[in-house]
């Protein structure tokens, strides 16, 4: 039993390195990775998890492999068209709820299951100022991936969970198609965006879950928003004066519990 939980151990670690070294860039989209003996002497694992590893990152569109050629990085996001597919039956308004929960989720999860490599990745992210107007989870088809991968798909990563990273992925994916880019817009400019994703990484670093939370909520309301033909903002959540209070009120009272403990 014993050998078993080690190996399914090492394949995990495996996994996440390789996915890592794609997610931050390391191994550029268009780039081949190193060989499988390289791999598996780098990391101290026989060639078969190297494989397996390979396999499973080929089955959602990051890496391929060219027989006689090797293996390329093809996506720095998981992708999968039966996902994609699958999203255009859901309005933009659908698809803005459903990202927020995930996000919110995998923040918390982040802040239970991170590793120092992990906090390491997430810290090297938000050294990277955003340097332009909104969140780099969402932008020009260009640079999406690569800024995103700074942030929020290092977040996901961290979650260890693969259905939440792929369902994100899935959910971006649709939200860059023409028809919906158009109709949205980011509530902050970069330094608010900047501060509030400094936030959520500390949290993550304390591995304090419920800072996580709120950190990654009030970061979705400043996130993408739906914006009218008239350029006006439609908020996320329809809150009243009154239930913005009681929120504010909440998590004032939770801080003070925390610090007094």
């Amino acid at each position: 039993m014993a050998t078993t939980t080690n190996g399914t151990e090492r394949a995990r670690t495996t996994l996440a390195y390789l996915r890592r070294q794609i997610t931050t860039g390391e191994w550029e989209v268009g780039a081949r990775i190193p060989i499988e003996p390289e791999l598996a002497e780098t990391l101290g694992v026989g060639r078969s998890t190297i494989r397996e590893a390979v396999r499973s990152l080929a089955s959602i569109g990051m890496l391929e492999t060219l027989p006689g050629r090797g293996t390329f990085v093809r996506s720095s996001t998981p992708t999968s068209a039966v996902l994609t597919e699958f999203l255009t039956a859901y309005t933009l308004e659908e698809l803005l709820s459903y990202r927020r929960a995930l996000e919110v989720e995998a923040a918390q999860q982040a802040a239970l299951h991170r590793t120092p490599e992990d906090v390491a990745a997430l810290e090297a992210a938000v050294a990277e100022h955003v340097a332009r107007s909104h969140c780099p989870a969402f932008g020009s088809a260009e640079g999406t991936a690569r800024l995103a991968a700074r942030f929020h798909y290092l977040l996901f990563d961290a979650a260890r969970n693969r259905l939440l990273a792929s369902l994100y992925a899935g959910i971006n994916e649709r939200l860059a198609t023409p028809g919906h880019v158009e109709r949205l817009t980011h509530a902050s400019d970069a330094r608010t965006m900047q501060a509030e994703h400094e936030r959520i990484v500390d949290a993550v670093r304390r591995g304090d879950f419920i800072d996580a939370v709120h950190a990654m909520a009030d970061h979705m309301d400043n996130d993408l928003v739906i914006i009218t033909p008239d350029d006006e903002i439609i908020p996320p959540l329809r809150r009243s004066a009154g239930d913005q209070e009681r929120i504010d009120a909440a998590r004032v009272r939770s801080a003070q519990e925390r610090a007094a403990g």
